[in-house]
């Protein structure tokens, strides 16, 4: 079996197509052969059975003797013989005289008995079709009237018809593997196109596409399907090296800042304040990242019902202690059965995404709507750009690439707001305030579908609705 997967697939298709054209082409000869045999043996049998008739007639008739019957009949090549009810041959044609009974069929006066010897007689090695036919004279004396007919010609003539067949068979098996060679070969040589041209994709790190045969056969929508392959690999390369390329950046900055202070002089007082603060930093992205990874293997969560009222108020006290954002906020008391910690830190990216690009304040909403909870939070800051609303919430995306690291963030944290409302079943969106503003706003079902961890017990506890 190794040794048959080791070898190419034109050639399995064409060990298969020879074994299977032998076995028919060797099945068709064989009935081929039987087929004429047969046929010639009922031939030369009715023949026989015709002279036994035309005998047997002349005897009953009275015409002549059992004895003298053969006098007037030709043998053309027949065995022929009378055989009385004694076992004694009477008569008998030239090539059979004096011999022994040709056969030990005895049928019964008008009766036939037919049979195929091997051989007979005096000819030994020859095979004959025998037909003994039963008949009384008028004086009723019974005998048996044996004609046997010698299938030498016949045995040679399906011998010679079988030989030319095979030989036929032969040659259009030849002719057949060759033309199957030929269109499996034609028919992989695109397969083969499109091998090499991967191999040279490979090469240059999976740059390029794949030339599409204008067929519109199965080879052509392969090629199809490996250059949305290629393309998704090429994307998913770029990104990879875009992650790793941001990720290096975001974490040179905060390790130069801390390598800067420690070779400050001891007695700078602000040193630990900045390390530490850089340190923070530092960790915060590792965090990021982290959830992030986690996310790319499916994201747990431990579900329990969560007042995402209760999580929003807790942001507007957040912002309004810290006094840097003005802050309005309009609540109306939601429950979901979601992760409390997940949703908690996806609103808190919210925020601080909507507090860093603010000019004048911020607003937070959240209400049921239908079987979803809806939480917006909007900033006086321009909408985001209708063609970038889907790429904000990819990992390291900024909209103004010249902007200051210490203040844009990261950029991770939009794309864990999408990880962690996704993982809920709900929807995040950039989108736009009715006077024109900058809105984000996150969907989230009030039971997740399909449930990917088992809730905790619920909470119990009434509603309750906070005033605007």
């Amino acid at each position: 079996m190794r040794r048959w997967n080791a070898w190419s697939l034109q050639r399995r298709v064409l060990v298969v197509s020879a074994a299977a054209a032998t076995i028919v082409i060797v099945l068709g000869v064989v009935a081929f052969a039987t087929a004429l045999d047969r046929i010639l043996y009922s031939a030369a049998q009715e023949a026989a059975r015709s002279r036994a008739t035309e005998i047997s007639a002349t005897i009953a008739g009275g015409g002549r003797s059992a004895d003298l019957a053969l006098l007037d009949v030709t043998s053309q090549g027949s065995l022929l013989q009378v055989i009385d009810s004694q076992q004694r041959v009477v008569a008998s044609s030239e090539s059979a005289l004096a011999r022994s009974p040709l056969t030990a069929l005895r049928p019964a006066p008008g009766s036939v008995d037919v049979a195929q010897e091997a051989t007979i007689p005096g000819e030994v090695g020859e095979p004959h079709a025998v037909v003994a036919q039963g008949v009384a004279d008028p004086s009723g004396a019974a005998y048996v009237v044996v004609v046997a007919n010698p299938l030498d010609v016949e045995a040679n003539t399906v011998r010679t018809a079988t030989l030319l067949l095979a030989l036929g068979a032969l040659a259009v098996l030849v002719l057949l593997l060759m033309l199957i060679s030929r269109i499996v070969k034609q028919a992989l040589m695109p397969v083969e196109r499109i091998r090499s041209e991967v191999a040279r994709i490979t090469r240059v790190r999976g740059r390029g596409h794949i030339t599409v045969p204008p067929t519109g056969d199965e080879i052509a929508r392969l090629a199809q399907t490996m250059n949305l392959m290629l393309a998704r690999l090429e994307q998913a390369d770029a990104t990879t090296r875009r992650f790793i390329s941001d990720a290096s950046h975001e974490l040179r900055s905060p390790l130069a800042t801390i390598r800067a202070a420690i070779e400050v002089s001891r007695s700078d007082p602000d040193r630990d304040a900045v390390i530490h603060g850089e340190v923070l930093r530092m960790q915060h992205l590792v965090e990021d990242l982290l959830t992030l990874a986690k996310a790319d293997d499916g994201l747990p969560l431990t579900l329990q019902e969560v007042d995402v009222d209760d999580l929003l108020e807790g942001e507007v006290r957040r912002l309004r202690a810290t006094g840097e954002v003005p802050v309005t906020a309009s609540i109306t008391a939601s429950r979901v059965v979601g992760d409390r910690l997940k949703l908690g830190q996806a609103l808190r990216n919210l925020v601080d995404n909507a507090a860093a690009h603010t000019q004048g304040g911020v607003f937070l909403g959240v209400q049921p709507q239908g079987d979803d909870v809806v939480m917006t939070i909007d900033n006086d800051g321009p909408p985001v750009p209708l063609e970038q609303r889907e790429a904000v919430f990819d990992r390291f995306a900024r909209l103004e690439e010249s902007r200051e690291r210490d203040s844009g963030g990261s950029g991770l944290g939009l794309a864990i707001v999408r990880t962690i409302v996704e993982a809920h079943g709900g929807v995040v969106r950039a989108t736009e305030t009715p006077d024109g503003q900058c809105r984000f706003e996150a969907r989230v079902p009030v039971v997740p579908a399909p449930v990917t961890a088992e809730a905790t017990e619920p909470v119990t506890g009434a509603f309750r609705q906070s005033p605007p």
